[in-house]
Parts: structure tokens; sequence; C-alpha cells
């Protein structure tokens, strides 16, 4: 089993690898040199990182499609050893997700700033693809965040929720059951799945709901406009409580995960990605209060499916036939090899 040690040793002869003169530079400069990395010298950090942590010969040409090919059990070491090379501040923080180009964490000194330009980025987005769409206020979080970073010396993956969403994402998951309980159903395989055509194969999957699949349709629609309005009420209710972080360990299959949940835009404000964990800890609340709070939005949701779909199977008229337009799915070839199991399982 690798040590700590070693992790750290990679990445330091890594980060030599790469600028061998940053052990020469100010702790801000080396800093500016791990968010903003060049290509080039990522593709050396990596070559290494694959050599020290696994063994694994190779050159800074070929590392990543290496690395991209290796299996997930064989990525925690070597996230650790990376995120010692790529992350900001007092705990390697490093945010797992898209950003601009030219940009980086350390043009964001806030949680709120980095989450506050998303929205922006979101609702431009949404402008453009909708033309007429209405224009949506800011809350926390919308969209969940996944990060890596350092606690107590240990590696850790992280989930970055809002407090509304991480409610509706789990209220999300046990609806998806309820649903399944009221009207059983299954996917099957279309007749035209696996077709030939330009550019790949069609990909075409049918609901069997044993005759009510029409009925199903719509309690998923109505499910989700439910979800998407609770997600709005529970964001106007939280901002007026006081900044809040709620932390919770996930960890599982010898990976340490932890969920950190705050509760508005207060404490996104409070949040300082280079001083992240002493941030959280500042306004630190007790996570049983979320738990309270889950168990109470499940059971309103399960009431809530259980009253709509009772008023949808009453009041169902078959001759009503709602157009939907029909959509046409190409999958290219080898596009779902990365999703395949090490062992070959879907």
């Amino acid at each position: 089993m690798i040590t700590t040690t070693k992790i750290q040793a990679a990445a330091r002869k890594a980060l030599i690898t790469a600028a061998p003169e940053y052990f020469a530079w100010s702790a801000q400069q080396q800093e500016q040199f791990r968010a903003t990395m060049s290509e080039a010298a990522q593709n050396k950090v990596d070559a290494v990182l694959l050599n020290e942590v696994l063994g694994i010969q190779c050159t800074a040409e070929n590392a990543g499609e290496i690395w991209r090919d290796l299996p997930l059990s064989k990525l925690n070491n070597l996230n650790w050893a990376k995120i010692l090379t790529t992350g900001i501040g007092e705990d390697y923080i490093f945010l797992n997700e898209s950003m601009a180009e030219g940009e980086s964490l350390l043009d964001f000194k806030t949680l709120y700033e980095y989450d506050f330009v998303d929205h922006l980025f979101q609702e431009q987005a949404n402008k453009e693809e909708l033309k007429n769409g209405e224009e949506r206020d800011y809350y926390a979080l919308r969209f969940s965040r996944w990060a890596r970073l350092i606690i107590d010396d240990q590696f850790y993956y992280a989930t970055l929720y809002s407090l509304a969403s991480y409610l509706i994402e789990t209220i999300e998951d046990k609806g998806d059951d309820i649903i399944q309980a009221l009207i059983p159903h299954d996917y099957v395989y279309g007749k035209d799945h696996g077709k030939q055509e330009t550019g790949g194969v069609l990909w075409d999957m049918q609901v069997d709901a044993a005759g009510k699949e029409r009925q199903l349709a719509e309690l998923k629609g109505c499910w989700y406009s439910h979800l998407q309005q609770r997600w709005l009420e529970l964001s106007r209710q939280f901002s007026q409580y006081p900044p809040a972080a709620y932390m919770e360990d996930k960890s599982e299959q010898n990976e340490l995960h932890r969920n950190f949940i705050f509760n508005n835009e207060g404490a996104l404000r409070n949040i300082r990605w280079r001083h992240f964990l002493q941030d959280c800890q500042a306004i630190k609340t007790d996570y049983a209060d979320v738990a309270e709070m889950e168990q109470q939005e499940l059971d309103k949701a399960e009431n809530w499916l259980k009253a709509t779909h009772q008023d949808i199977i009453n009041n169902f008229d078959p001759d009503v036939i709602e157009f939907k337009k029909k959509r046409k799915i190409i999958i290219a070839p080898g596009a779902f090899d990365g999703m395949m199991g090490e062992d070959g399982d879907e």
C-alpha cells in the first residue's frame, strides 16, 4: 500500500520536472503555477505521477492517454498526488468543474463569486437557447459542484451543495422509487434499437408500463415541475436564515468523501477558496438539522406524489393525446466504452 510520504514525494518530483525552479519561488508564485499550469507542464506532471505512484513508464506525450484509460480503482492515489500539484490554498482544494478559458480558481476569492459568475453564464445560455426564457433570480448553488481537497493530511473527494439542492436531490431519488411503486414500469428495446444510421447506431429505448405509459409520463412531468418549484420555495426560505455550513462524511469503497452543504448566499460569501475548511468550520452547524429537514421533505414528497397519482388516474382521458416532438438519438461508435465497468459489465 502506498504511503502518504511516497505520494507527497511523487508530487514534489513531478513539480520539479515540470518547473525545475519551482521550489525557489515564493508560495504565491508556486500557487499561481499550480492553478494555471500549461497543458505541456500538466503532461510532464502526469508522466512522473504515473511512474512514481503506479510504476507505469510513459512519456509526457502519451501520459494523458494512459491516465484516461486507467480503471477507477487505480485513480484514488493518483488523484491524491495530482491535487498536490494543482490545488490551491491551505487545503490544496481543486474544483473539478469547467471554467472559461484563461480563468482559474484564483480568479474567485469566494465560493459566492464563482457561483454567481456561473449563474450569469447559465442565464445567458438559457436566454440564447430559449430566446424568450424568463430570467431567474440568483440563489446559492443551483447545481452541485465536485471538488477535491486535503483534510487532516488525507485526500478527500467532496460535493458542494446548497441546502435546497441537497434536499431536492434527496427527494428526487426517493421519488423515483415511489413512482415505480405507484406505476410499475421498465425500459425495453424499441423496434429500431441498434439500427445503423449515418454516424452511428440508433438508440431506441421505450417505456413499458403495462398500458399506463401516458399516465406515467404525466406523473413524471408533474413531478419534475414540482421539484423545480419546491427548489425555488426552499431557496427563498433559506435565504432568510443566518449563514450556515453542514458537513457529512459519505466515504465508501476505500474512498474518503465529504458533502459540504451551504444554506444560502450569505454562507457562500463567507467561504474563501484559499481558506476553505477554516471558513466552513467558522459557520459549521449540526448536521442533525439537515437530517430532520430531509425527513420532512421526504414525507411531503411521498404525500404529494400519491395525491397527484390518484388525481391523474381519476381524471385520465384516453381521447386526449398531448403532442410531443419525436426525437431521434444516434450514438457514435464507442461512445459508451468509457462507461463500462472494469469487468466489462454495463
